[in-house]
């Protein structure tokens, strides 16, 4: 039974609520427009209740502690927290963007819709993409890896326990940030390959058949072939995702060894 007259109580499951509460703001889907700021919010409650038996109660404050300090606490624990989900969010968008390159290739690049749910503007493609990934993101539980993630932290660094050295943690970051093109170039590679042989074919034809108008036939060519190859890939989406998720789940973990406080 949690005692919320201990001042030591009171202050562990609030850090941990602002841990926790970073990482769902900040978690694809979950953390987008159409999910109600309340129902994140109870969310984040829930998940922090789930894991009270795994939040060592132990004093954060000290005697000679300050509003600095404190601050300062608060910072620390929503910095792993919203990095957590953060690194969720970039390998996702790295995948929409793999979509916007297919979809530029096939020609859709011309019309764009409106998202609110995204707060951007995606070719229609892309926004098809984002819904099978969406699908497949929690079809496959794959925000429960981050869950979990979370709840290993609580693990390795306590509460109020978070060394000052984050070099190795932003570095992580940085990685992860800059494998977004990585994971767009892997994902878009089967489509855009076929497109570039396709290109090449129709410019044999224009050079073989001078008659022939090429560029009417060069919308419809790219954009029948780049269907047929996305809808072949898609099978292997769900095992890609995965292992994605995993990695970046793994390298998570090995930034936030580092911060353990010595």
């Amino acid at each position: 039974m949690i005692d919320f007259r201990d001042v030591d109580t009171i202050m562990n499951h609030g850090l941990a609520f602002l841990r926790v509460g970073g990482m769902v703001f900040s978690l694809p889907i979950l953390g987008d427009a159409p999910t109600p700021v309340p129902a994140r919010v109870l969310l984040s409650v829930a998940l922090t209740a789930a894991m009270a038996h795994m939040i060592p109660v132990a004093p954060v404050i000290s005697q000679n502690a300050d509003v600095l300090m404190l601050a300062a606490m608060v910072i620390k624990e929503l910095v792993i927290g919203i990095s957590l989900g953060y690194l969720a969010r970039v390998s996702f968008d790295g995948m929409l963007m793999a979509a916007s390159m297919t979809g530029y290739q096939m020609g859709f690049g011309t019309a764009s819709l409106f998202l609110p749910d995204a707060g951007a503007q995606m070719d229609t493609f892309t926004s098809f993409h984002r819904v099978i990934l969406m699908t497949i993101f929690l079809m496959l539980n794959l925000h429960h890896l981050f869950i979990d993630a979370m709840m290993t932290t609580f693990q390795i660094i306590p509460l109020g326990k978070v060394s000052i050295s984050m070099a190795p943690f932003t570095s992580s970051i940085f990685e992860v940030t800059g494998g977004i093109f990585k994971v767009a170039l892997q994902l878009s590679a089967p489509v855009l390959i076929a497109l570039m042989f396709t290109q090449a074919a129709l410019g044999l034809v224009a050079r073989a058949v001078p008659q022939l108008n090429v560029f009417i036939i060069s919308f419809p060519a790219s954009f029948a072939v780049g269907l047929f190859v996305y809808i072949a890939t898609i099978p292997f989406f769900p095992e890609w995702m995965g292992s994605h998720y995993i990695g970046t789940r793994d390298l998570f973990m090995t930034a936030i060894k580092s911060m353990q406080h010595g």
